[in-house]
């Protein structure tokens, strides 16, 4: 029977180096799990407690309904000054409050109240002018994979069974109430230009809008006319480099 080699010193040193680089590896890869999973439930968390905090709903009912649930605004201003607007889909995950601030960068990487996190939040371009007085505003937010979170389920609008069971956005702000018709959709790169604010025309205008409907993934039974004005929501989309999902939709104010 053959006897067995015994390892030399430097083979044993080397089986200890690799053994030592393996463990590494993994722990390494571990913490990055971790830290990736933290950065969402912190996130999660943070907009759980804003809505214990700002959002209350009254105790009766009334014959009209359940009773609507009522915002309050000071609450929310007190933790941002920068808060916009209140962006709300039923039936989905997007239930969140909305700033405006004087950059198109500072929200990519920060919560409400100022936490650096990749999550970031829900945000209107700065270049529009305040109370949605733009023909086109313009909502950004993050495609977060986890849970889902932020803008995730906006990309959902690829689908026409989404479109056919989610019609209408709720948008509330501290001076008025705004319902969203979604109207077309599609997938596109954050350097394809797709973002216009102001327009020279009329003419202008609906060629605008009718970029995006020969595009849209999805069929819509509403329509923006020169005399309406439109939401755009912007997410990241993985479908292709540098990708971007675009709804947007009739925006139309219902009471003030």
């Amino acid at each position: 029977m053959a006897k067995k080699k015994k390892l030399s010193k430097t083979g044993r040193l080397i089986l200890d180096l690799i053994l030592v680089l393996s463990l590494s590896a993994a722990a390494y890869s571990g913490y990055m799990l971790w830290k990736e999973t933290e950065k969402y439930r912190v996130a999660k968390k943070s907009y759980d407690d804003i809505r214990d905090t700002v959002i209350v709903r009254p105790a009766q009912d009334t014959a009209e309904g359940p009773a609507e649930r009522v915002i309050d605004w000071n609450a929310l201003a007190a933790i941002d000054p920068n808060i916009a607007a209140w962006i709300e889909l039923e039936g989905s995950t997007i239930d969140y409050p909305v700033v405006h601030g004087t950059d198109n960068s500072w929200y990519l990487k920060h919560l409400m109240d100022g936490t650096y996190n990749d999550s970031g939040t829900v945000f209107i371009d700065a270049d529009n002018n305040a109370g949605f007085a733009d023909r086109n505003t313009v909502m950004y937010a993050h495609h977060m994979l986890d849970d889902p979170l932020m803008f995730a389920e906006v990309e959902n609008y690829k689908e026409q069974s989404w479109y056919d069971t989610h019609k209408k956005f709720l948008i509330h702000t501290p001076d008025a109430e705004y319902e969203m018709y979604p109207v077309a959709g599609y997938v596109t790169q954050g350097t394809a230009g797709y973002i216009q604010l102001q327009f020279a025309s009329d003419e202008e205008y609906m060629e605008y809008v009718n970029s995006f409907l020969v595009r849209s993934t999805f069929v819509s039974e509403e329509t923006i006319t020169a005399a309406d004005q439109m939401l755009m929501l912007s997410t990241c989309s993985y479908d292709v480099t540098d990708g971007r999902y675009v709804l947007i939709g009739k925006l139309v104010r219902i009471d003030s």
